[in-house]
């Protein structure tokens, strides 16, 4: 993957940037994907188990279940994405970078790992109260926060100041944000209700056997254009290491 065509700021090359990284790297994206986003799958069937055994006909009932399941959904939906997103770019950053990608085991000991973590945990959190207020704010923001692990990992920013750089980032791209986040956020999150408001109709292991190819595929896709996109709104900012990096690879291109 060459340097410039990180700087590209269209939806186009950042999912076909998101599927050469998975294609480049099958293996650590899938697997890491398992590990760290099924807690959160284990987390939405088991809780989805339990709201269907609520039992209330009247509207104020429906209503407040609704908001449940949709506080539920945005928290679950949430929780690990940020931590994966980071995860990521060390697995898998180097592929963007034009490095050659690292070893498990140093890869695992440079992530700075209570910093994405806590980061994780605030924007869930974060996440969680907007939602639960209005919806669409709430996915908005959750939407707009969606670089804040790979901004930690590329950056080595503490969690508050990632937060604050990731709006700063995405709020003058909200459009391109929404549509290469949002809209694989969109899938997954209502995937995600679907399965917390399942009348019985199917059981917990079909739940499961659907909702891991869902991990696999559009989970993956939002990690994997977390990072690019990451990558593309650095590259746009001339104190930015990523700038630096494209400067110096248009340089070369051109000698």
């Amino acid at each position: 993957m060459r340097h410039p065509r990180v700087a590209n700021l269209q939806v186009r090359d950042v999912f076909s940037n998101a599927l050469r990284l998975y294609r480049a790297e099958p293996v650590r994206v899938s697997v890491s994907a398992l590990i760290l986003l099924a807690p959160g799958l284990v987390m939405g069937v088991g809780t989805g188990a339990f709201i269907d055994r609520i039992q209330d006909e009247t509207l104020s009932g429906k209503i407040v279940v609704a908001v449940i399941i949709a506080v539920i959904a945005g928290v679950i939906g949430t929780l690990g994405t940020v931590f994966y997103a980071g995860v990521l770019d060390e697995l898998v950053g180097a592929v963007i970078r034009g490095q050659e990608p690292p070893a498990l085991g140093p890869a695992i000991r440079a992530l700075p790992l209570w910093r994405l973590i806590g980061a994780d945990l605030v924007v869930t959190f974060i996440v969680g109260v907007a939602s639960s207020v209005l919806i669409a704010p709430g996915f908005i923001l959750l939407t707009m926060l969606s670089t804040v692990g790979p901004i930690v990992n590329i950056e080595h920013r503490k969690i508050f100041p990632s937060i604050k750089r990731a709006i700063s980032l995405t709020f003058p791209h909200l459009w391109l944000t929404m549509m290469t986040i949002g809209l694989p956020l969109g899938i997954e999150f209502a995937a995600d209700h679907y399965f917390l408001h399942l009348e019985g109709n199917a059981g917990l292991i079909v739940e499961f056997l659907v909702s891991v190819p869902l991990i696999l595929t559009v989970g993956v896709l939002v990690g994997l254009t977390e990072v690019v996109l990451a990558y593309a709104l650095l590259a746009r900012d001339p104190d930015s290491s990523v700038a630096a990096m494209v400067a110096s690879s248009l340089e070369q291109t051109s000698s």
